[in-house]
């Protein structure tokens, strides 16, 4: 039997709980300028547990903008040990992530961020094909390191 916790809000950068009414009102704004809106997710594992945290960035220079929105969620199931299942999870909620984002605005241009390599060194490059069959395979553009800082940097940070 797996256990898992959720935040019932969005929290901002600043840990300041945010209800999805705003994290919509956010979107439709940010998107209504043209801006890229950014969905990545991280994951970090501790004994049994394993913290997820979905983050939905906006960044632009040009409008002198930067901010993000996350969510943590915690599952108890030691299936995440194994680096391939854990890496699929944060696909998931990466995707769910990006599609509640659609779910309000059906124009928004998005840019998934997934902590894997394409770098064979790196133990994450192996899932490269299948990571980036299952984006693009539901409509999405895909960026990985070093590249992908909304999973790597943000979601990293609020996964510990």
């Amino acid at each position: 039997m797996s256990k898992s916790s959720e935040s019932l809000y969005w929290l901002d950068g600043d840990g300041i709980e945010q209800n999805d009414d705003f994290i919509k009102r956010e979107i439709l704004e940010y998107n209504k300028n043209g801006g890229t809106i950014y969905v990545g997710s991280d994951s970090m594992m501790n004994c049994t547990t394993c913290s997820f945290a979905a983050v939905i960035a906006f960044h632009s220079r040009s409008k002198k903008i930067a901010k993000y929105y996350y969510k943590k969620l915690k599952k108890r199931e030691s299936k995440y040990k194994d680096v391939k299942l854990k890496i699929l999870e944060e696909v998931n909620i990466a995707i769910q992530t990006a599609q509640f984002v659609l779910g309000i605005c059906p124009d928004a241009n998005i840019e998934l961020h997934i902590d894997i390599s394409t770098e064979k060194t790196n133990l994450t490059s192996r899932f490269y094909s299948l990571v980036k069959g299952w984006v693009d395979g539901v409509g999405f553009k895909l960026k990985v390191k070093p590249e992908s800082w909304a999973s790597s940097s943000i979601a990293d940070w609020h996964t510990k």
